[in-house]
């Protein structure tokens, strides 16, 4: 069964993270609870959004899933500094600059654990899934010029200046040669997977381009210019039939199977935070995945509340452990200290 883990910040819990991601193909799995305080978390809008689908309120549907996503946004118009002319709140300035602090802090992270990574077996690589549709990731790596960040886009763009999405490239490596001594180095990488889909995603000619799009109106004159603007959004809404509102259903299967295979694979570590695998699909991947007995999961829990609810969920995996601080709660900036522990912590 899956057991708790306890971390005191110790020698001993030092040794344990260091065995831990020396010798493993590290993934992590980051959920919502991860872009607190700009974004509040989904909450019951998955099951609300679902009512109003079973009762046919399409109206309400949309009213609703206008609202939600742009809460989703305002953030990313602070960050993008665009507006209708109004300043932003203070609230509002003030929890962008505590997610973006975050990020930025996890980015910093993940370049320490493979800079400092000793074995030359493994890939130096790490796979960063996600449920969440907001840019902080993408705007942190923008700040972190140690790594190859990888969001899936085609640099070479096509005549039109557009940057295709190809889910086959995260399957590459980057490595420096030296000009004088024949030598090969494989370049730290971070590979971006976001399997709802993205804010920053456009569907064009039946293919996935890089495009933010335009700011939201102010106001929206009748229903079909809101459905429309909710529709031109190339991501999973928060519902339980994921997978029949979008034509670009094959494109996030593709990113499943990502997830699917990296979980297969001979010595794997998944880290989750900020996620409570009430997304049915990740769920069953992930427990299906769990028969792969090299495979660990470790998923952070924010109090000693939430772990038993984990433990509960997990209880019939021996490879599954929940970590928590007693007396203390886990948020980002925690999680970022604990895996890099054994490296000094993060910067």
């Amino acid at each position: 069964m899956a057991v708790k883990r306890a971390y005191y910040g110790n020698d001993s819990d030092r040794d344990y993270f260091e065995r831990v991601f020396q010798s493993a193909n590290i993934n992590f799995l980051i959920g919502s609870g991860a872009s607190l305080p700009a974004i509040k978390v989904l909450g019951t809008i998955e099951t609300d959004l679902q009512q109003l689908i079973n009762d046919e309120r399409e109206e309400e549907y949309f009213r609703m899933g206008t609202d939600f996503l742009s809460a989703v946004w305002l953030p990313h118009e602070c960050m993008l500094q665009r507006g209708h002319g109004a300043p932003f709140a203070p609230q509002v300035i003030t929890n962008l600059e505590c997610t973006r602090k975050n990020y930025d802090a996890f980015m910093s992270s993940l370049e320490k654990i493979l800079t400092r990574r000793r074995t030359g077996l493994l890939p130096r690589r790490i796979n960063v899934f996600t449920t969440n549709y907001d840019l902080f990731i993408e705007e942190a790596a923008t700040r972190n010029n140690n790594i190859i960040f990888n969001d899936g886009f085609n640099r070479r763009s096509n005549i039109w200046g557009e940057e295709e999405f190809d889910a086959g490239s995260f399957n590459h490596s980057v490595s420096a040669t030296g000009n004088l001594y024949n030598y090969k180095v494989e370049l730290p990488t971070v590979n971006l997977i976001k399997l709802h889909g993205s804010l920053s995603w456009k569907h064009s000619k039946e293919k996935i381009i890089y495009l933010i799009s335009d700011i939201k109106p102010l106001s929206f004159p009748t229903p079909a210019e809101m459905k429309e603007w909710v529709l031109a959004h190339t991501l999973i809404l928060p519902r339980k039939e994921k997978f029949k509102e979008t034509l670009l259903q094959n494109v996030y299967y593709d990113l499943l199977r990502t997830y699917s295979n990296e979980l297969d694979k001979e010595a794997t570590l998944l880290i989750v935070f900020g996620f409570s695998f009430a997304d049915e699909h990740l769920e069953t991947i992930t427990k299906k995945a769990l028969r792969n007995s090299t495979l660990k999961l470790l998923i952070f829990a924010y109090d000693e509340t939430s772990v038993s609810g984990f433990m509960e969920k997990f209880r019939d995996y021996s490879n599954v452990e929940i970590i928590y601080r007693p007396g203390g709660n886990i948020d980002f900036p925690v999680m970022n200290n604990i895996i890099t522990c054994y490296l000094g912590g993060s910067r």
